[in-house]
């Protein structure tokens, strides 16, 4: 355990200490999920041993069992304490009471002035109902050096003593030990020369009773480090005369299941959060080419910053390298950029390495390039249902819509374009047509082009806030015009939404929801990635996205668009062919 402490020490330290506060986030909610799923464990075990301790009592002979519609109780409950480290802690709490709901008269389940546990039915049932659950259903809970608070409740009638009663000190003399009477903290006495005088001293006594009996029939509790604890019953008027026969034993195990914490936190992590341990492969990708364009701080008070934008494409880009096994130099991130960038350091780039690869044979070109694109940011849609990317850069001057809503911020951005600001905003996007058309395969040879999209396109944020839009006849569905898909290119397009949906943001995992599902497919795939096709991923990918997102009440669902020739074929594609 202390090597996997200082491996997660290493690798914190390594962290950005966003990523740090992101992790510890989470893995508070990993641990309270935990802690509900070994809470209903425990629930379990504790419905196993109230049925075994009622059948055990049913089955004892008329002379062992108490009277007078007797009952047994078995509790057991986890209770959980977060350390200044963040990590959990789990205390187990077994609870084992035996009563009678009714009883008439005086009657003690001890002879009078008895204190020997084999005397009471009640005492011995507890304890050796104890020895059997601590022996088998919580067999693993008692393990060696373990810490264990143990508070044994024993009673005694209310008569007065008139004479005292011999002492043999079977369980030893005790001197001031401390005892809680009748919910009043204080100290006792009792050895072979005083005797017992009193009903607290009688009632002391036979808790010890109890004590000595748990310490030597169960083996367990010989290894464990034990602490004990005794509270002392005394009561004399007839509301309460069924306490008299009332015992139980408590016990608290300090820091159970420590192992299984571990185990499934490390667990949890691995599965859920795809920030951490991304896997590697040792699989080579030397055709493939990755542009990721990541728009997260468009650096004006008019379009919103998009949240965890930059850390998508950050953690995509590891992915491809790591797990996809695409040499580094061929994974390009673009951050925050304008639509020059986007095309003279990005598109044009890959663009000329498609033509550099390509193998010439006769007078044609074989491609060799398998190309992906990724783009987190705002997307937006025109008139005509033609969807475009959002650079950087955006010039909003010229908009007048936009610039009203500068002076008026009660507006909150819910901004309809008029149809001139529509087109001079369309000329500064990037349409996604025109970036598939730019690998024409007629001019540019490449084996596969996929472009995966984690945008809105219906003029809201990733929080679901509205940012701009067209005036699009939203509401009259005769007047909707279909999306036009004019990709003459070879092209498989993945979006986060439809072009009239939201894409939202999976704020626990401070990512896309399309962006973190892909990436959580990746991870749990791993080397089987590259044996899986397009067809399979998007049915494993949609329907997570869909649940997920509608659980948040954010319901969204993925789309696909095809050009060329994989309007029939795409399906059987592979990232890596």
């Amino acid at each position: 355990m202390r090597k996997n402490i200082l491996l997660t020490l290493m690798m914190l330290t390594l962290m950005p200490v966003e990523a740090q506060n992101v992790e510890k986030t989470l893995n508070r909610r990993y641990l309270n999920e935990i802690r509900d799923s070994l809470t209903q464990v425990v629930l379990g075990r504790q419905k196993e041993m109230q049925r075994y301790a009622e059948r055990t009592l049913a089955s004892l002979p008329n002379d062992q069992k108490l009277y007078d519609e007797n009952y047994i109780k078995v509790e057991a409950d986890l209770v959980d304490t977060f350390w200044a480290d963040g990590s959990l802690h789990l205390d187990l709490i077994y609870r084992l009471s035996y009563n009678c709901k009714h009883i008439e008269g005086y009657t003690d389940d001890y002879p009078l002035g008895a204190y020997d546990v084999d005397s009471s039915n009640s005492a011995r049932a507890i304890c050796d109902l104890t020895r059997y659950f601590v022996s088998n259903t919580l067999s693993d809970i008692f393990r060696p050096r373990s810490e264990v608070e143990i508070i044994i409740t024993s009673s005694a009638d209310g008569t007065e003593f008139t004479t005292a009663v011999s002492y043999d000190g079977r369980y030893g003399d005790f001197r001031y030990c401390p005892v809680t009477f009748n919910g009043e903290r204080i100290r006792v006495s009792v050895d072979r020369s005083t005797s017992i005088t009193n009903n607290c001293q009688l009632a002391y006594i036979r808790a010890q009773g109890m004590r000595a009996k748990l310490e030597e029939t169960i083996p367990a509790l010989k290894k464990t480090i034990n602490n004990f604890c005794y509270v002392a019953h005394s009561y004399k008027d007839s509301v309460n005369t069924h306490y008299y026969r009332r015992s139980s034993v408590e016990m608290r195990v300090n820091d159970v299941f420590a192992e299984t914490v571990e185990r499934m936190q490390r667990q949890r992590m691995e599965d859920a959060f795809v920030d951490l341990n991304i896997p590697v492969t040792g699989e080579k990708n030397p055709d493939t080419y990755v542009l990721i364009i990541a728009n997260e701080n468009y650096n004006t008070e008019l379009i919103p910053d998009v949240p965890y934008a930059l850390n998508d494409g950050d953690i995509l880009s590891r992915y491809c390298i790591r797990t996809l096994g695409v040499p580094e130099r061929q994974v390009k991130v673009l951050n925050n950029a304008t639509k020059a960038t986007i095309m003279q350091e990005g598109v044009h780039w890959l663009t000329d390495l498609a033509k550099a690869v390509a193998i010439h044979k006769d007078d044609t070109k074989v491609p060799r390039a398998n190309v992906i694109i990724y783009f987190a940011g705002h997307g937006f849609t025109d008139l005509e249902n033609q969807t475009y990317l959002v650079p950087n850069g955006i010039n909003t001057k010229d908009i007048s819509s936009l610039e009203v809503s500068k002076k008026n911020p009660s507006l909150n951005y819910d901004i309809v374009l008029k149809k001139k600001e529509v087109k001079r905003m369309a000329e500064q996007c990037l349409g996604v047509d025109e970036l598939c058309n730019m690998f024409n395969a007629k001019t540019v040879p490449v084996k596969n082009l996929t472009v995966v999209i984690d945008a809105s396109f219906n003029g809201n944020g990733r929080d679901g806030k509205p940012v701009f839009r067209a005036d699009l006849p939203q509401n009259n569905t005769k007047g909707r015009k279909k999306r036009k898909n004019n990709m003459r290119a070879d092209a498989v397009v993945l979006l986060a939404s439809e072009f009239d949906r939201t894409a939202y943001a999976f704020d626990e995992y401070q990512h896309g929801f399309l962006t973190y599902f892909l990436l959580k497919e990746m991870k749990s795939l791993k080397t089987d990635l590259f044996n899986a096709n397009y067809q399979s991923l998007y049915e494993s990918i949609s329907p997570k996205v869909s649940k997920e997102s509608a659980l948040q009440n954010r319901w969204q669902e993925i789309s696909g668009l095809v050009g060329g020739r994989y309007k029939d074929g795409w399906q059987q594609l592979k990232i890596k062919n």
